[in-house]
């Protein structure tokens, strides 16, 4: 049995919630249903087009100095064609791969409800799942250097499933990440 209220796990035939102190309704009739199709807090991650450029433009800055660089030492017009050789296709990927993520972040969402968490992501696959807060066992939030730059963070929920693959929610590069790292946190209110 549930409080309809805060959405509590409460033993059978109490009258009131321990965690809020609602009222029941009829304690005799047994369960009651918790209405969860409201939607509390809802995040969307930040794309920063800056900050999605800065790996493979690192990654591009240290291939162009072990290979462009030493050749052009020798031979200018090697290294002036090798520099083209590599640049334009690193570009192109670069572009197609910058557009297709850009559409993918306007895909993702992730709902909080009284009790549960639904992520949905519906760009090129369709991809739904949810989480009832009773097995979210811990809450952490992340940043890596590059994404405090950027005000960035990422926010993972974990369950206690015995897997290593789907066991929790992760929300990748939210802005003001602590922000919504206490939202989620009091929200679901691990104990």
């Amino acid at each position: 049995m549930f409080c309809e209220k805060c959405g509590a796990e409460l033993p059978e035939n109490s009258s009131f919630c321990e965690k809020c102190g609602n009222k029941i309704g009829d304690a005799k009739s047994g369960t009651t249903k918790i209405q969860d199709d409201v939607v509390q807090y809802k995040v969307k991650p930040t794309y920063k087009f800056f900050y999605m450029m800065a790996s493979p433009l690192i990654t591009f800055l240290i291939l162009f100095v072990i290979i462009v660089l030493p050749t052009m030492f020798f031979d200018m017009a090697v290294g002036g064609v090798l520099l083209l050789i590599m640049g334009i296709p690193f570009a192109i990927i670069v572009l197609i791969k910058t557009l297709i993520n850009k559409k993918q972040y306007n895909c993702y969402e992730y709902c909080f409800y009284k009790t549960k968490v639904n992520y949905r992501d519906s760009f090129l696959n369709l991809s739904e799942k949810e989480v009832k807060y009773k097995y979210i066992r811990e809450i952490t939030m992340r940043q890596s250097f590059i994404q405090r730059m950027f005000n960035l963070g990422n926010v993972i929920l974990f369950t206690n499933a015995e897997t290593g693959f789907g066991n929790g929610i992760a929300i990748v590069n939210v802005e003001n990440v602590k922000e919504v790292y206490e939202k989620i946190k009091a929200l679901i209110d691990i104990e």
